[in-house]
């Protein structure tokens, strides 16, 4: 990744692409997620149905799997939000990734359905659905706390599970490549050319 310190970028324009915030969508309503817990309840034993094929990146300690899906949107307040903040409440089902500059990634979701027989149907964020969890089962630990992007694994094309973090890396990529495009073509513009390209056979005229 880019690092940049804003305090030293004196160019304004540079400095509001590399702050601009964008959110990519990146799962859709209905997408199940694994949730990787370290249920200690039969002395670091495999406790219920593993995943097939076994995910990848998978936190040291894990000992259960739980499934929750993305849910439908949540309902929004009657009450407004006050002048200059913003509505955080998706109007679809989905999971986005708000990116805030090159490094700030935030996950905005809908609702969260907890696995079925759970006390609370349903969460109000992918946060929480791991808190809640992790309450549950993880009974030795002192917070019930845990980074989503690690614990949560999604299924991809290749029906292979893969950490959140994946999706976060990708879109943080993308913003990247999308940045040096525009200084690229801010360069060519001011130099009044572009580059010759060759082929593998010689030089393009």
């Amino acid at each position: 990744m880019l690092a940049f310190s804003l305090e030293r970028i004196a160019d304004e324009k540079f400095r509001e692409r590399v702050t601009t915030e964008k959110t990519f969508k990146v799962l859709d309503e209905g997408t199940p997620l694994l949730v990787a817990l370290s249920d200690r309840s039969k002395q670091g034993r495999q406790i219920g149905p593993w995943p097939k094929p076994y995910p990848l990146a998978v936190p040291p300690g894990t000992t259960r799997w739980e499934t929750v899906v993305i849910g439908p949107p949540r309902e929004k307040p009657a009450k407004r939000p006050e002048p200059g903040q913003q509505e955080l409440l998706p109007e679809r089902g989905g999971l986005w990734l708000k990116l805030k500059g090159l490094e700030k990634c935030e996950l905005l979701t809908s609702t969260v359905l907890m696995p079925k027989g759970f006390q609370e149907s349903t969460a109000i964020s992918l946060n929480y659905a791991f808190t809640l969890l992790s309450r549950e089962y993880e009974k030795h630990r002192i917070s019930n706390t845990g980074n989503v992007y690690t614990r949560l694994f999604y299924q991809d094309r290749d029906k292979c599970w893969y950490p959140l973090d994946d999706l976060r890396r990708g879109v943080q990529a993308k913003a990247e490549r999308t940045l040096l495009n525009q200084i690229w073509a801010d360069i060519e513009k001011t130099l009044g050319w572009r580059p010759v390209f060759t082929t593998g056979k010689g030089t393009r005229k």
